[in-house]
C-alpha cells in the first residue's frame, strides 16, 4: 500500500508514519509538497478545508492508494484562542474519513500574536525564542514541556481518520 501525506512538515510526516506503524498497515509513506489554498494560519472551517485539499491533492499528485492531509489551525471559544488540527484521509476509490486532534488554549502571549496575524508556529518561535518549532515540538510541545509534541498531537487523529481503511466495518 502507498500512502501520500500532503505536507513535507517533519512533525506531520512522522505522525503519519507512527500511526501506520500502530495500526500495522503495511504501507510506504511519501511526503508531497502541497498548497492547501488556505491562509497560512487557518481559522475554524479553513482548517478542515486545508486538510481535505491536502489529502486530495496528495492522492492525485502521487498516485497513492490513500492521501492524508493534516492542517493545524485555530478556533475561538469563550474568549479564548485554541489550537487544534484536522486530519483528512481519502482513498483512490473515493472512501473518505476525517478526525480532529485534541484542542488546547493558547496563552495570551501567543494568542495575541496569532490574532495580530502571525502563524501559530511563528508566534511560538517569538515567545519561546526558538526557530522552526512547527517542524518539531510545535506550540503544544513548548506549552506542555514536550509531554505532548506536535507529532504526538497528530498521531491519534491519523489513526482515527484511517480506520475505514484498516477496519472495513459498515
Amino acid at each position: 500500500m502507498f500512502v501520500a501525506i500532503g505536507s513535507t512538515n517533519k512533525a506531520k510526516v512522522e505522525a503519519v508514519k507512527e500511526a501506520i506503524k500502530i495500526i500495522g498497515l503495511p504501507a510506504k509513506v511519501e511526503a508531497v509538497k502541497i498548497d492547501p489554498e488556505v491562509p497560512p494560519q487557518p481559522i475554524c472551517n479553513q482548517t478542515f478545508v486545508g486538510a481535505k485539499r491536502r489529502a486530495y491533492k496528495a492522492l492525485r499528485i502521487s498516485g497513492a492508494d490513500i492521501g492524508v492531509g493534516i492542517e493545524g489551525g485555530i478556533f475561538y471559544y469563550e474568549n479564548k484562542v485554541l489550537g487544534y488540527a484536522v486530519v483528512y484521509a481519502v482513498s483512490k476509490e473515493g472512501m473518505e474519513n476525517f478526525a480532529f486532534s485534541a484542542s488546547f488554549p493558547l496563552p495570551p502571549s501567543i494568542a495575541s500574536l496569532v490574532v495580530q496575524g502571525k502563524e501559530l508556529g511563528e508566534a511560538t518561535d517569538i515567545v519561546f525564542s526558538t526557530k522552526d518549532s512547527k517542524q518539531y515540538e510545535g506550540a503544544i510541545g513548548y506549552l506542555t514541556k514536550n509531554y505532548i509534541t506536535r507529532k504526538d498531537l497528530y498521531v491519534q487523529p491519523v489513526v482515527i481518520a484511517l480506520y475505514p481503511f484498516y477496519n472495513r466495518i459498515q
